[in-house]
């Protein structure tokens, strides 16, 4: 009987032949979709004390996939007790979910909550550490059993360290409840989990503390001490040269962080001096002009890099940097300013704002041909980006465009 790993699907099990084979899901290890001459049927699987143990769950035409997944969950718990090792092959699951009496725990709703929506991977990451970090005492605890009283003293103990995490861990909390009242319900369609939604009691009780915008940037006075730091590094290897690039690349494009840290190289046009990206909230592709010290900067690094990405790493997974904090702390200590990511975009906002009110990014989609009109506005942006050089970096940026353009 042949076997694989797919992402179990309720149109892929559909377009399943009757052929035998198993199809394990690589989402809930243990959890998969047996194939027979004549039916299908949901099992798990798992050693227990070096024996397999395999149960069915039920046949694909009596409960649904999403049934099907809660019962392996459960049981792929009750197979980790101990008291279950001697439970035979082949054991028999109930084939009807009496959703009635069933109540999800937190972990399980939230689970069946990011199975259900199309999130966007910073997205996910947040959520996700919401549910093992904040709420994490939560996780097995049935959802019907969060009271308004322990989503005040969580809400309380959570806002000690920071609103923002507080009203965070909340708002997803109150995103899984109120999908659950919706999904889990019985075979007349009726709730199994009452409407009254407990976070809303922070409304009641006006506890929501609002958490305002940050407007943190590096101003002129701390701007030279700040590139001074980072030219003048003392940091051995071509890790800590891209570290580098990577920050002056943030300060001198606006760009946010998980934008740039995944630039590919064909995303740039050396040749004119151009820098695409997709943006961050409406996922439409803009290009930028760049200034002759980050344009010849990109040209250094092309030269030295042969992998895909502008910022490459051999630590990542991803095969380019990724939030290099450690990297950002040593700056810090090096000029004693403290920054983040986000703090280096509102400083290019603020030079640009303070030089003009024209915008510096146009979208790809608007972007004419190679007329004399578009020729233009190339070189306007391009020298409005060289002012935002000057202001930022000082005399370094003459100084490392002297140098550079006699080895290039």
């Amino acid at each position: 009987m042949s076997t694989s790993r797919v992402k179990l699907t309720k149109p892929f099990i559909d377009q399943l032949k009757l052929i035998p084979a198993i199809y394990r899901d690589s989402e809930i290890i243990g959890f998969a979709i047996r194939v027979n001459n004549s039916y299908k049927t949901y099992i798990v699987e798992k050693k227990v004390k070096g024996r397999s143990i395999r149960c069915k769950l039920g046949d694909y035409e009596n409960i649904t996939l999403e049934e099907a997944r809660i019962l392996a969950q459960q049981k792929l718990k009750d197979l980790s007790d101990p008291k279950h090792s001697t439970i035979k092959n082949n054991k028999i699951l109930k084939n009807n979910l009496d959703k009635k009496n069933y109540q999800p725990d937190l972990n399980e709703a939230f689970q069946t909550y990011i199975n259900h929506h199309n999130l966007k991977e910073r997205t996910l990451v947040d959520y996700k550490e919401v549910i093992e970090k904040y709420l994490v005492d939560w996780g097995e605890l049935k959802l019907i059993h969060i009271t308004e009283q322990m989503i005040e003293d969580k809400y309380v103990q959570l806002s000690k360290s920071s609103y923002a995490k507080a009203n965070l861990s909340m708002r997803v909390l109150r995103a899984v409840y109120c999908f659950s009242v919706k999904y889990y319900q019985d075979k007349n369609k009726e709730t199994v989990i009452p409407m009254m939604n407990p976070v809303t009691f922070l409304n009641s009780k006006q506890l929501w503390q609002a958490v305002p915008p940050r407007n943190n940037y590096i101003d002129r006075e701390n701007l030279t001490k700040w590139v001074h730091a980072i030219i003048e590094y003392q940091g051995r290897g071509q890790e800590n040269e891209t570290n580098k690039d990577f920050l002056l690349t943030l300060v001198l494009t606006g760009l946010f962080r998980n934008e740039c840290e995944c630039l590919r190289w064909e995303d740039l046009d050396l040749d004119e001096g151009s820098l695409s990206f997709i943006n961050t909230y409406n996922n439409e592709r803009y290009k930028i002009y760049m200034g002759d010290f980050l344009w010849h900067l990109m040209k250094k690094r092309k030269m030295k890099i042969r992998e895909e990405w502008v910022f490459p790493s051999v630590k990542s997974k991803t095969g380019h940097i990724v939030n290099i904090s450690k990297f950002r702390k040593k700056i810090e200590e090096q000029c004693n300013i403290f920054f983040t990511f986000q703090d280096l975009r509102r400083t290019f906002n603020f030079v640009v704002d303070h030089l003009s009110d024209k915008p510096l990014f146009i979208r790809k989609a608007d972007e004419k041909e190679k007329t004399s009109e578009s020729i233009t506005v190339a070189h306007d942006m391009r020298n409005r980006m060289n002012r935002v050089e000057q202001v930022v970096l000082g005399a370094y940026r003459d100084e490392f465009i002297k140098s550079i353009t006699t080895h290039l």
